[in-house]
């Protein structure tokens, strides 16, 4: 069952992030915790993977379509690397409970800039 459960979240995280151009995270750690129970910290390392695949599928159709600057993706792909590894390490000395909050406040920060349009 835990299997379903992962692919149908994999799914929805997927979608959501080709459609909005989110992380793919923001939608699939809070259904790690909720829906599998899954740890926090293994919750962030997964969505990193699952983000990986789908990132690659919808590079494919934007690749197709011509609609990448890859100047400027390949200086964002570089500060990701950089960013993604300290945060990572961040991440990694963080106790379950504040990686709970800093991904709480990050979560109501962006809804927050969504809703005001800025």
């Amino acid at each position: 069952m835990k299997k379903i459960k992962y692919l149908i979240i994999s799914i929805i995280g997927g979608i959501i992030s080709g459609l909005t151009g989110i992380g793919g995270g923001t939608v699939m750690v809070p259904l790690f915790t909720s829906f599998t129970k899954m740890q926090q910290h293994r919750a962030h390392a997964n969505s990193l993977v699952i983000v990986i695949f789908g990132a690659t599928a919808a590079l494919i159709l934007y690749i197709i379509r011509g609609d990448i600057d890859w100047a400027v993706a390949l200086i964002l792909g570089l500060g990701g690397i950089i960013g993604g590894q300290i945060g990572a390490k961040i991440m990694h000395v963080t106790p379950d409970r504040r990686l709970k909050l800093i991904f709480s406040i990050f979560l109501i920060i962006v809804g927050i800039r969504l809703l005001l349009g800025t």
